[in-house]
């Protein structure tokens, strides 16, 4: 956006701005054939399904699934052939007393650990699944906080535009007035600086916008945005929920579910490296043939270690000692989102009172004033600098209702993400996730 409407912005996603601005088909099309008004679900659809970082996420639930595979495989047994009394002396000289075993051993894991190793896997297959949750309600937030951003250059665009217009009238305005011995040419030549920098004003915007345009096309791969214009009522604000009600779906935010299947990974941790402590039984069977009678016999084998002084307590200490400072970084982790909230919370407020506060009294006082102005000039009752100044508070006080119509829908995004779910049913995190 434009240098005039910097310090209001920040991060989030969306949901007010949603109701306004969602009214096209949601169909997700090829990059040639995106249609000429987008709508923030149809961002949110070409976003899903192309975004790379969310097709990445595929691959790690892939390799999710084959690491519970993996986990669930009982090991291999083991084929031992072993030669003795060979290449000695006397009798035993070179391989005429040699005594050849051929043996088949099979490890047997005892306490269960192939079931705890797999119930390490599948929280970890759905730690995986939590974070690709999350990277999509980011993703999403990002869709709507450029979304927003677009929308609310389209708009300073507009206004440019607008203020080079009633550049031109002034200097028409002082051109008569000159002509006519009314007015000194200062007038004219003031006139004329202020339509050059209105339009170098107005190509600035229009740069911005290109940028901003080009930044929301990259989220679903697009290397231009090939969509005419955002379909986007700026202006337009529904009903929020209390704070009250938003701390109330704190539980489900994405980052507390991100921990809480971090927790249930280290549980599953706990218990294998509980289950370890148990050693683990070698049996083998085989047959021996001894050189010298040429006879046959058959040997057994059965290997139990003996858990004197490793118990495993190291791995089973540190287990429980991760397990429990992911609960800390939850705890943590809650009250500082809780915090946050209401700081977003208040800046909400803040931004709906002041956008009300413009549109109720101060656009229309100001709009009355240039009237008033434009008329007394007309009239030689007014001087120049008097309807400048009416012009120049009119601009910025519209320049300051999109700066607070994009803060006030930023702040709602920010919400979205940090609570993970929708404010609205039209929200755009309502949108579906792609299919891994």
């Amino acid at each position: 956006m434009s240098k005039l409407n910097r310090q209001s912005i920040r991060l989030a996603l969306t949901g007010v701005i949603v109701s306004a601005c969602i009214a096209a088909n949601s169909s997700a099309e090829n990059e040639t054939n995106a249609p000429p008004a987008l709508t923030l679900r149809e961002a949110a659809t070409l976003t899903l399904a192309r975004n790379p970082s969310l097709l990445a996420y595929g691959f790690d639930l892939q390799a999710a699934d084959a690491r519970r595979l993996q986990a669930g495989v009982r090991p291999n047994p083991a084929l031992t052939i072993e030669v003795e009394d060979v290449f000695g002396t006397g009798d035993f000289r070179a391989a005429h007393s040699a005594q050849t075993t051929l043996q088949l051993s099979q490890l047997f894991e005892l306490g269960g650990k192939r079931a705890a190793r797999s119930e390490v896997a599948d929280a970890f297959r759905t730690q995986k699944r939590s974070e690709a949750e999350t990277a999509r309600v980011e993703v999403l937030a990002a869709v709507a906080e450029r979304f927003v951003h677009v929308v609310g250059d389209q708009y300073e665009v507009t206004l440019a535009r607008e203020a080079t217009k009633l550049a031109e009238e002034t200097l028409a305005l002082a051109k008569r007035r000159v002509a006519a011995g009314r007015a000194s040419p200062i007038e004219e030549k003031r006139a004329n600086i202020l339509l050059s920098k209105a339009r170098i004003a107005e190509e600035h915007a229009e740069h911005e916008l290109l940028v901003a345009r080009r930044q929301l096309a990259a989220l679903w791969g697009a290397t231009n945005a090939t969509f005419a214009e955002l379909q986007a009522d700026l202006f337009v604000r529904s009903a929020m929920p209390s704070f009250d009600e938003l701390a109330g779906r704190i539980n489900r935010s994405p980052e507390l579910t991100r921990w809480a299947c971090e927790k249930s990974v280290r549980d599953a941790e706990v218990k294998l490296a509980d289950a370890r402590r148990r050693p683990d039984l070698t049996a083998g069977a085989g047959v021996r043939q001894f050189a010298g009678p040429d006879d046959v016999g058959f040997v057994f084998q059965f290997s139990l270690p003996l858990a004197f002084s490793d118990r495993h307590q190291g791995a089973r200490a540190e287990a429980r000692a991760l397990r429990d400072k992911t609960g800390a970084q939850q705890a943590g982790t809650e009250l500082r989102l809780r915090t946050a909230l209401f700081g977003i919370s208040q800046e909400l407020l803040h931004a709906a009172t002041e956008l009300d506060a413009l549109e109720r009294e101060m656009l229309p006082d100001a709009e009355s004033v240039l009237q008033l102005a434009r008329e007394g000039m007309e009239r030689a009752r007014f001087s120049q600098l008097e309807l400048l100044d009416a012009q120049r508070t009119l601009l910025e006080l519209r320049l300051q209702r999109i700066e607070a119509a994009v803060a006030y829908h930023q702040f709602v995004i920010e919400i979205e993400k940090l609570l993970g779910e929708p404010l609205l049913p039209e929200s755009v995190q309502s949108s579906k996730p792609a299919q891994p």
